[in-house]
Formats: C-alpha cells, structure tokens, sequence
C-alpha cells in the first residue's frame, strides 16, 4: 500500500495546533481569556435596553473593558460570561483540567481552595502595595495570591419603628443585649413583627453570616490546623444562633431561598433586625424603611469579628498563557478612577489610598461601618480546609449550621456528627 508523503503531519497536528493558539490569531494578536470581569457584548446590549448602564457596577465593568481593550491592543480579549459561584468554579476547572487555563480566574468562596492548592501565581509586588491586606487570598506559604476587586463585610441593619414600638431607641452592643432587645420585639410583635435572628441559610449564605459570630468568640471552623467543631466557643456561638432563631418567623432563617427573609425586612417590614452586607442600605431606602446600622454585637469579652462578603476575588492561574497581560488587567480594575466607582454601591475598595481616606467614605453610615471593619487588613472571607472544602461546607452547611435551628438535638451531638464526617474527608 503506497503512503501519503503528506501524512507525517497528522500526529503532530494538537501540538501545532496548541502552538498556533499559544503564539496568536495569525492577524498579529493574541487572545485573553476573561471571565465575569469586563461585560461581554450581550450583557452591554442587555444593559443599555434596559438602560442600565449606569449602574456602579456596570460602569465598572464596561471601564474595565474599555480601557483594557484600548491598553492591550496586541491583544483580542476575550470577555466571557461563565455564571457564578458553583457553575463559574467548575467552567475554570474544566478549562484548567484541559488545557485550556483561562488568563484570569474570578470567584468569592472557592478561591481559598484554588490558593491551597497552589494553582494561583503570586501577586506582583506593586499590586500587593496599592491594597489593603483585608483583600489578599493568601497562599499556603502566605504569599497573596488573590485579590478582591471589592468586597463588603456583615453590619446590623435596623427597622427604627420597630425598635420604637417595643420601648428601644438606639442599638445593641453586645450578645445579650440584642437577645433581650429581640425578644421583646417578638413579644409585643405578636406575630405580627419579629425581632430577628441570625440565618443558617443551608448554604454559603448561612456560613458566611455565622462565621462572625464564631469570630467574635475567638475560634472558627477551621484555625491553625483543625477542625474546630469540638471547640466550646463554636458550641456557644452555635447555641446563641439557635437562641435567636426563635425571634424569626418560623422557617424562614434556615431556608434555602434568602429572598424572605429581605423581604420581610425591605418590604412588609416584619423584622427589627438582619444580618447583611453595605448593599442593604440601599434596598432599605428604596422601599422606605426608617433604618439604621451598627456594628455586630459581640459577646461580652469578646472581640471584634466579621467575613468578607460578596468578594469578587480575582487571580492569574498557573499555565495562563500570557500571564503579565493578565495582570496587566488587574491593575487597571485596581486604579483609582475604576476601584472608586465601588463607593457609590455602597461597597468597600480595596486601594489603601481610599480604605484610609475617611473623607471618601465617612457620609456614608453603611460604607463607614464596612470601611473601618476592614482598615486594620484583618479581615478574611470564610475558612478554607486543606482539602475537599466543597464537600466539607455542604457537611457544616446542612448538618451543622441548619440542624442547629431545625431541630433541638444537642449541639454537641450535631457537632460530632459532623466532625466524624468532615475528618474521613481530611488528609
């Protein structure tokens, strides 16, 4: 049988094939691969039907977009939209897994797990001196490898005429005081208004709202090494959650959909107090609640603690193809004229130029109360686990977090069960 002399080519066609996309677009370009950050075409045409595109957070974005389309003009970026949370998490692994890196990699509760395992280059040193520490994902050696773009931290927002209607007129500072407070709403509410509580959403949102509270009490789920389930001060904070749970209409704290519990809040205004980030201001006076905000309450003795919330963590991944391009965009999202649009979403910045430029932000009760919680740079997203983290927060979600206001089993029977579970997922 006579062979094709032009057949020798064929084994070797991935490998020109990969070098072709590596080297560009044989118009002299190369391609970025961006997701979330940027608005793709069908999100601005979106936005400027609905006319939109004046939002804070669109104007961000289209900046973003426009100036790094204009600044890395040797480049075709590539701005896609991959969801978020869950489904943006597993589109980059599987671009990772194949091959296919994306140049920038977005994301809030998972990026921890992404720095763990050593996936993430390190920030460049000029990035790492224009932001605030509060805003670095660090890696297992302690090097950021992550930035948030923004972010937020958990306040007290509160129904004035509530509080009013039960003999209050100022917040609570502490643990017990906010118990005494909310029960004595719940009693002269009489089903008609509540208190409030603490959610134990059975998802990120339940974590996240707790975690504070563990904070305050000195401990976490996860600290030097362990797994903390079995720490007393988890099982007070815990217990203190479940205690507040009464003082919510029943279901609606440890539900799955969030949305009541806004509602019950913004709109029928049926509960004093909720947990939330800066962006409930703005809810709060677009349906006329008489609010107010403080800090959290913490436990007598205690300390100061709170969790970055609604943190768009960006990075470079190993393997990106052009990875000081990449970085070339997240010094643009970082400049001053960009990072300061988040101000008027009622957002924290993470520049150390405007964190520590009270001027910028101190007409703002809500952005304030965020801008002083993350000034001292202590401030971290949730706790991540040196492995399976996903499968462990489903564990502390639904069986730790829920149960505790579900049912009345013991706390340190919820615990254990858990702690059983979440150690066979552990090296």
């Amino acid at each position: 049988m006579k062979r094709n002399k032009f057949l020798w080519f064929v084994p070797l066609l991935p490998i020109m094939l990969f070098v072709f996309a590596a080297c560009g677009n044989g118009d002299g370009s190369y391609t970025l691969t961006i997701p979330y950050i940027g608005l793709t075409d069908d999100q601005i045409a979106n936005a400027q039907t609905l006319g939109e595109m004046d939002t804070p957070y669109n104007r961000f974005m289209y900046g973003l977009r426009r100036t790094a389309e204009a600044e890395l003009s040797d480049f075709d970026i590539n701005f896609v939209d991959w969801g978020w949370a869950e489904t943006l998490d597993a589109q980059q692994r599987a671009g990772i897994a194949a091959g296919n890196v994306p140049d920038i990699v977005v994301g809030e509760i998972f990026m921890p797990t992404y720095a763990n395992e050593g996936i993430l280059y390190p920030l460049p040193q000029d990035i790492v001196n224009m932001v605030n520490p509060s805003f670095f994902v660090r890696d297992a050696n302690g090097a950021p490898v992550a930035v948030a773009l923004r972010a937020s931290v958990f306040m007290l927002f509160y129904n004035r005429d509530l509080l009013a209607a039960a003999g209050f007129d100022s917040p609570p500072r502490y643990w017990d005081e906010w118990q005494y407070m909310s029960d004595r709403i719940t009693e002269v509410g009489n089903g008609a208004f509540w208190g409030g509580g603490i959610p134990s959403f059975p998802h990120a949102g339940g974590a996240l709202r707790a975690t504070p509270f563990f904070r305050q009490n000195g401990t976490d789920f996860f600290m030097n090494g362990q797994v903390m389930l079995d720490d007393p001060r988890l099982h007070e904070a815990l217990q203190f959650i479940r205690d507040m749970n009464r003082n919510l209409p029943p279901g609606i704290g440890n539900a799955a959909d969030e949305g009541p519990m806004w509602n019950a809040f913004e709109e029928s205004q049926t509960i004093a107090f909720v947990v939330n980030g800066t962006w409930q201001a703005a809810g709060a006076e677009r349906n006329g609640v008489n609010w107010g905000v403080a800090p959290l309450p913490i436990p007598r003795g205690g300390q100061e603690g709170n969790c970055l919330v609604a943190a768009m963590y960006v990075a470079v991944p190993r393997g990106a193809a052009h990875p000081e391009a990449s970085f070339d965009i997240i010094r643009i999202a970082l400049r001053e004229e960009l990072s300061s649009i988040w101000l008027d979403d009622t957002v924290a910045s993470p520049r150390q130029d405007i964190v520590g430029n009270p001027a910028r932000w101190q007409h703002d009760s809500a952005l304030a109360s965020a801008m002083e919680a993350v000034a001292g740079g202590q401030v971290t997203g949730l706790a991540s686990f040196p492995a399976n983290d996903a499968q462990i927060w489903e564990i502390i979600n639904q069986r730790v977090l829920a149960r505790t206001t579900i049912t009345n089993d013991p706390i340190a029977t919820i615990t254990a069960d858990a702690l059983r579970d979440v150690n066979a997922l552990l090296p």
